[in-house]
């Protein structure tokens, strides 16, 4: 390619010379052979030189002005038409380039401007791809979670809880140990997390400073979360991973949340057996509380119905209660009937049932029992409570019950019916002077 340049240059420099030669020679024929130069000026700038049609040019001025100065006034004139035709052939040429560099420029910038955009469509598109891919991944993790959570919430008791949060962790992360631990038990990882109040990660535990200089560690990297029940710590969620690096800080958040979600199913799980428990039992005596009576007597009723059985029933009502009250007062007054239902409870067979039944009342369901067993139960509970000192702020007092017995079938076939004969026959002991069992 240079060489062909070299050549069409040395023809246009050969052109130049030949017509200056014949302008030397031959000066009168300046006016024909002078418009040459402009051939000369053409095939330079055809050449797509940018210098040298314009050094051709003020050559050939040159040139125009010397040939003038040989020839007649009345051929100057002419010549210096054809000069300015030069300049005007220059100047044409000129804004002909400029016309088509600056075309070349707009489609350059046009074409800048396409891949611009067309690089910025593909960095959107890139952005996008991986938005969606991300967006996907986050769903998917809320969408396991979300499960997790729900398995978790649904757990019924403590031990299902711990067992399902373990299984959510140990599909979650494969290859790894995970358990949970009531206390730390001599285990680093667990005390420093109990020490923290929070998740801890270890990395690796051969540069850990929870082991000692030389120690040997069971695992490469760890990770402990507290279980809290009413802000107390109660447990303690382990994982452990042969290799070190093998939980990072994303992990920790994840067993973390679980845990949380683990932490408050316990703590509903608490809240509602103490709201069983309180509505079982009565507060102040500890016994079943009326409701839980009614629940279970109608219960051994169906089972002694249904399996040919008996059932017996004790009501028991402090004689003279009002008046102790008013003498010692209401705090006597409820020492008093947490010592009498103390009697109940003591006289009560594991299978039985003793409840509060309201006021100074108490009952005593005795289910497999025939009347005559619930009697010498009842004498019992009678002697304790007659022999019974009550000791209140250094005094000491003494009361009598009256009871009434009743059994199933032989009194009553309904659990209603069985709580009125006792009821009747407890009248009639206190009509009849107090401190005695009618059965």
């Amino acid at each position: 390619m240079n060489y062909a340049r070299t050549l069409t240059l040395l023809g246009s420099d050969s052109l130049f010379v030949g017509v200056s030669l014949l302008l030397f020679l031959r000066p009168g024929a300046g006016l024909f052979f002078y418009p040459l130069y402009g051939a000369v000026f053409i095939w330079s700038d055809l050449r797509g030189e940018s210098e040298t049609p314009l050094i051709f040019i003020v050559l050939a001025t040159f040139a125009g002005l010397f040939l003038a100065s040989r020839l007649p006034s009345a051929q100057a004139l002419p010549l210096a038409l054809e000069i300015a035709g030069l300049w005007a052939l220059n100047w044409g040429f000129s804004a002909l380039r400029g016309l088509e560099f600056a075309a070349q420029r707009a489609a350059a910038k046009e074409t800048q401007d396409i891949e611009a955009a067309t690089l910025d469509r593909e960095r959107e598109k890139s952005y996008y791809l991986a938005y969606h891919k991300d967006a996907a991944a986050q769903v998917r993790v809320r969408r396991e979670m979300t499960e997790s959570a729900k398995s978790i919430g649904s757990a019924l008791d403590a031990a299902e809880v711990r067992a399902r949060l373990v299984s959510i962790l140990t599909s979650r992360f494969p290859g790894c140990r995970v358990g949970v631990q009531d206390a730390p038990r001599g285990d680093a990882l667990l005390a420093a997390a109990a020490a923290k109040g929070g998740p801890l990660l270890v990395k690796d535990a051969r540069q850990s400073p929870l082991f000692p200089a030389g120690a040997k560690p069971a695992f490469g990297s760890g990770m402990a979360v507290p279980l809290s029940v009413m802000r107390q710590v109660i447990g303690f969620v382990k994982l452990e991973a042969d290799a070190p690096g093998a939980f990072g800080p994303e992990d920790l958040k994840t067993v973390d949340v679980l845990a949380t979600v683990a932490s408050l199913s316990l703590e509903n799980i608490r809240f509602h057996e103490q709201i069983h428990a309180q509505a079982v039992r009565d507060p102040l005596t500890r016994l079943y509380s009326h409701k839980a009576f009614q629940e279970r007597l109608a219960e051994e009723i169906l089972r002694a119905g249904r399996n040919q059985t008996t059932a017996a029933l004790i009501m028991g009502d402090i004689d003279h209660f009002k008046t102790y009250n008013d003498r010692y007062g209401h705090q006597a007054g409820d020492a008093l009937l947490r010592s009498v239902a103390a009697v109940f409870a003591d006289f009560s067979r594991p299978v039985d049932f003793p409840a509060r039944y309201g006021g100074e009342e108490f009952a005593l369901i005795l289910p497999s029992a025939s009347i005559e067993q619930a009697r010498e139960t009842a004498e019992k509970i009678r002697r304790r409570v007659a022999s019974e000192s009550f000791m209140f702020g250094g005094t000491k007092t003494s009361v009598t019950i009256s009871l009434g017995v009743a059994g199933f079938p032989a009194d009553a076939t309904t659990a209603s019916q069985l709580v009125r004969a006792a009821d009747q026959r407890l009248y009639r002991a206190k009509e009849g002077g107090r401190d005695r069992v009618i059965s």
